[in-house]
């Protein structure tokens, strides 16, 4: 006797079920913040090829992960990076203000900053009523400012985390042209993507990484995390941040 069909169907939507439902589960933000952890510990392992990685303020040995522009980065873990005798930090979710205007202000996903960097502390009427402390730092410390993104890396896309990298560096205005960039231990601006690009999206990746000192890394969803060992090699970057402590 041939089994009902909807029984097959049934069993295939159960065992489905079974292998991914924690996937489904799981909601656009949460699936955003776990992207976002995956690319903070790829920059991790960038790092640790050429220097010492120690995990810092830590909540009872567990490692706290500030994923959203809220939250002071003083109550949460971040990554100490020594390299040469220079110390700096992995820090995620830290606002910046940017050197373009006093009022400019926005969230990179992480950003690398030299160690003990000040962070400001501000009451603005204008932010969450006066209820809530702005945290951030001036974009006059910042080494590298790198984005994450759980999407496909449509054109928009791109442009704005270029936007994004002119505001929050001053130092790109310094050089003529990415070529002029000095090289050193720094990952260069980053943009984490995890869809890949497909015809006039990856001539225009190719562009903009010709264009300015960045790297656009593409397809993490479907290839490997490993930034260090990559073919072609990322692009590097010199401490260039125009202050530091």
């Amino acid at each position: 006797m041939a089994v009902d069909w909807t029984i097959q169907a049934l069993g295939a939507a159960k065992k489905f079920a079974k292998d991914y439902g924690h996937e489904y589960r799981l909601t656009n933000k949460q699936l955003s913040a776990s992207f976002e952890v995956g690319s903070f510990h790829s920059l991790v392992d960038f790092y640790a090829q050429v220097a010492a990685v120690t995990p810092k303020n830590l909540d009872n040995g567990v490692y706290k992960y500030l994923t959203g522009p809220g939250g002071n980065p003083e109550n949460f873990s971040y990554v100490e990076v020594e390299h040469n005798g220079e110390t700096f930090e992995i820090r995620q979710q830290v606002r910046v203000r940017s050197h373009v205007h006093h009022d400019v202000c926005f969230t990179p996903d992480l950003v690398v900053l030299p160690a003990k960097a000040p962070l400001f502390s501000d009451v603005d009427a204008e932010y969450a009523a006066g209820k809530r402390r702005l945290w951030g730092v001036s974009s006059e410390y910042v080494v590298a400012a790198h984005e994450c993104k759980s999407l496909v890396p449509f054109p928009e896309l791109l442009i704005g985390f270029i936007g994004m990298v002119l505001t929050a560096h001053p130092w790109i205005g310094r050089f003529a042209a990415a070529s002029e960039v000095p090289e050193g231990p720094h990952l260069a601006p980053t943009l984490f993507v995890g869809g890949s690009t497909q015809g006039l999206q990856r001539k225009m990746v190719a562009a903009l990484e010709q264009t300015y000192p960045v790297n656009i890394v593409t397809g993490l969803h479907f290839g490997t995390w490993d930034l260090f060992e990559a073919d072609p090699p990322k692009r590097r970057v010199a401490l260039l941040s125009s202050k530091s402590t």
